[in-house]
């Protein structure tokens, strides 16, 4: 046995009560001469989530505190936001500052300079469970040790022992909520585009699933350098595509007429589903207001054939994968495909790609915090710039 499978089975063998257990009395620690009197730093997307549950146990949180000075003095959810000096005059011994910012380590290193208690989202996320997870990768870890076999058999399928480090410091995170174990992340500006990995085609044609505003589009054009054969640029939000044409519209002819903006969900089957539209990069079926149109992209690309597929698409990457399935068994496409939206989407998603085409080798890469931004990267063999250094564990 390998020194990384033995440090897997190292983390399997540990008992998630024990673990869960760990984490609660820290925390009561943490808050045993503030209870529940927390300041949440961070009023963006992960702040309001981490309000809004708080709200739904009945804790209201005293503030918001931010280092976006646009927004000091004003209030958001109905809840003022402070100026991080301001907070801590005022807070600063009688709460606990929660980080609820997904690129975090900075502020923690701000806020345990400025001598405050501080925790982190997940943290507080496993004292309240049925009110803020699962959100991503956070949840209480039973579910990693229940799938134990299928998480050994993920392992397996890492093509490289970076990718396999972050593997078991990922499982480490998630069931110990300690940073310190995982490797360092990669620069967020390069997440999809794992150019290391493989080539860059002349005739690329990039399927970009969840395109947002156009960002991700528009760094792939930049490291193509106008090289490519097409863009197809997915994306089911009615405000994020108005910003997506907005965006292609700035482009010249040349690069403008290469791109088809289509506007609906992926999925495995036509479908109208619900879809909660927030012109944000969190705006995701299965829930909200409006019903959009979601098909596969078996059906959506009949006729094309992609070379590189990115799919960042709120956690709907399963079935968006079973509905290319055609495509990834007869053309094998470059796959760059995020597993950070649910706990286990990291072992799943390799498995079921390896099921649809086991003739890909696997990456995974982080671009940020913790569990943020990691993504599955499935490449054919022919596209390699190097072959992995060291040998596949059997």
């Amino acid at each position: 046995m390998s020194e990384l499978e033995t440090q897997l089975e190292e983390v399997l063998g540990k008992e998630p009560s024990s673990l869960i257990e760990a984490q609660k009395t820290a925390f009561e620690k943490l808050t045993a001469q503030t209870a529940e009197r927390f300041v949440l730093f961070g009023a963006g997307r992960l702040g309001q989530i981490t309000l809004a549950g708080l709200r739904k146990a009945g804790i209201e949180p005293l503030a918001f505190a931010d280092n976006n000075r646009r927004i000091w003095d004003t209030r958001i959810e109905g809840l003022q936001v402070f100026s991080p000096r301001l907070a801590a005059e005022q807070f600063g011994k009688t709460a606990v500052f929660i980080i609820t910012i997904y690129t975090s380590a900075p502020v923690w290193k701000q806020l345990t300079d400025m001598r405050l208690k501080v925790t982190s989202f997940a943290a507080l996320a496993w004292q309240y469970p049925q009110f803020l997870t699962p959100h991503g990768g956070v949840e209480i870890p039973e579910r990693i040790f229940r799938h134990s076999n299928e998480v050994r058999e993920a392992f397996h399928l890492w093509a490289d022992d970076a990718s396999r480090r972050e593997y078991i410091g990922q499982l480490e995170w998630r069931t110990t909520l300690d940073s310190s174990v995982l490797p360092s992340h990669l620069p967020q500006n390069e997440i999809y585009f794992a150019n290391d990995l493989f080539t860059p085609l002349a005739e690329e044609v990039f399927v970009d699933c969840g395109a947002f505003d156009g960002d991700s589009m528009q760094e792939f054009i930049k490291r193509q350098a106008n090289s490519f054969s097409q863009i197809i640029a997915i994306e089911p939000d009615s405000v994020n595509c108005g910003a997506l044409r907005t965006r292609i519209a700035s482009f010249p002819d040349e690069i403008k007429n290469k791109i088809k903006v289509v506007q609906s969900a992926v999925g495995s089957k036509h479908a109208m589903v619900p879809f909660n539209t927030t012109g944000t990069a969190g705006s995701s079926i299965g829930k909200g207001s409006h019903q959009i149109e979601c098909a596969p992209l078996d059906d959506l690309l009949y006729g094309i054939r992609p070379t590189y597929i990115k799919m960042d698409i709120e956690g709907a990457e399963p079935e968006a994968l079973l509905g290319a399935s055609k495509i990834i068994r007869q053309d094998a496409p470059t796959l760059a495909v995020c597993l950070y939206h649910m706990q286990e989407h990291l072992w799943q998603i390799p498995l079921l790609i390896h099921s649809l085409n086991n003739q890909y080798d696997f990456f995974l890469r982080r671009y940020a915090d913790d569990c943020w931004e990691l993504v599955c990267y499935a490449v054919p063999k022919n596209r390699f710039i190097a072959r992995p250094t060291k040998e596949r564990h059997p």
